[in-house]
């Protein structure tokens, strides 16, 4: 109103409008997801097919990256019914994170297992995995830069919000702590 002459005060001059911040993670979509499934890796690739496949497998359960590393064959449990669920305790908040293990999940899991290993997952070095996603996501052709949490958003949205899941256990899986 202002600029335009309709009045003579400026009322608004010392507000400032926080831009939302361009680095927040934002979740793949079904078509991303399906790119990185479908991505051919040669015999000399392993480390980027292994980094392939622990992002997927943080897609289908929400645990973040230094949780997946802490993964132990003990902190799988099964329910009353068969089914098999991850429980630990997150790194960050120390809040019990219950997550069954969809059969996509459990299909890499099996795929990622080694007996010689006392973790569940292969451990990848942060900035490998890092720069293996960037990498992946460039040779996927996805636009949308992705990071290791961005594997969380997924989970949240793609995985179980679009599902109906409600967002209060949601919020329990993922280990929030409020």
């Amino acid at each position: 109103a202002y600029r335009e002459g309709l009045t003579d005060v400026l009322l608004f001059n010392k507000v400032r409008v926080e831009r939302g911040d361009k680095k927040t993670p934002k979740a793949l979509d079904k078509a991303a997801m399906e790119k990185l499934k479908a991505l051919y890796f040669d015999s000399l690739e392993e480390d980027m097919e292994t980094s392939r496949d622990v992002f997927l497998f943080a897609c289908y359960t929400g645990a973040a990256y230094c949780d997946l590393m802490a993964l132990r064959p003990e902190h799988l449990v099964r329910d009353d019914e068969g089914a098999l669920w991850l429980k630990f305790s997150r790194q960050k908040t120390g809040v019990l994170c219950r997550i069954k293990l969809l059969p996509e999940a459990l299909r890499l899991m099996n795929r990622l297992s080694d007996e010689r290993r006392n973790t569940l997952l292969p451990h990848i070095h942060y900035t490998t995995y890092q720069s293996h996603l960037k990498a992946l996501r460039l040779r996927a052709g996805i636009t949308l830069p992705f990071t290791t949490h961005t594997a969380r958003h997924t989970f949240a949205t793609l995985i179980t919000l679009e599902q109906g899941v409600p967002i209060e256990t949601v919020s329990k899986m993922l280990g929030h702590s409020t």
